[in-house]
């Protein structure tokens, strides 16, 4: 997952998992975060060179299947000469609120981690899972064709690519930023521009974007 197809004509795709039925023509999305994922407390030492981290799910933590974090990313957020190593995990124990599990990592760590003084944050795999677009997480492209939940798709991110107005109209030329999965004339308001309209279209009608 993720990785990137170029087409001859420039258009360029990028290998997702639906998490959901998804339409043609509507932006999807990386799967959103827990409000908690960046405040996992290292529950026991680790030395330099293992690859098992075992933290503290914070209370209030929606919690996550076993190796639902697999192929997603881990961070140290919190500890002295630590702050910024990035690593990929390779699984997870299910993990529940105000219990402990381990994060297994594909490399070794770089330096020790401390019990209570540092402190981790994960995210999933952005291609993984992905759903229609909102603004809770990186907007990844536009299916070309109906998805179906659980499959396997290529998500165009640049070159003309179909979308959907949002029900307002745009005009070719316009900058578009995104609503709920639907292009909006860019206005300073909602989120950064994703592109701009190669044609004009009336309100809930498809519109070809430039990405």
């Amino acid at each position: 997952m993720g990785q990137v197809k170029v087409m001859e004509d420039g258009r360029k795709f990028r290998l997702c998992k639906a998490g959901e039925a998804l339409t043609a023509g509507i932006l999807v999305q990386a799967p959103a975060p827990d409000a908690y994922d960046d405040e996992l407390v290292v529950a026991s030492a680790a030395a330099a060179g293992d690859k098992e981290v075992t933290i503290t799910v914070t209370a209030g933590h929606g919690g996550y299947d076993k190796d639902a974090l697999a192929e997603g990313y881990m961070m140290v957020t919190k500890g002295a000469g630590d702050i910024g190593s990035f690593y990929k995990i390779k699984g997870n124990d299910a993990m529940v609120a105000e219990s402990t599990a381990t994060i297994t990592l594909y490399d070794e760590l770089n330096t020790a981690l401390a019990a209570t003084t540092n402190e981790v944050a994960v995210v999933l795999n952005p291609y993984k899972d992905v759903v229609a677009g909102s603004t809770t997480a990186p907007v990844l492209g536009v299916p070309n064709i109906a998805v179906t939940d659980g499959y396997y798709f290529w998500a165009q991110f640049a070159g003309p690519a179909p979308c959907t107005d949002s029900g307002s109209g745009v005009s070719a030329g316009d900058y578009v930023s995104h609503v709920g999965g639907d292009v909006i004339t860019q206005d300073g308001s909602e989120d950064g521009t994703i592109g701009m309209a190669m044609n004009t279209a009336a309100a809930n009608e498809g519109v070809i974007v430039f990405l």
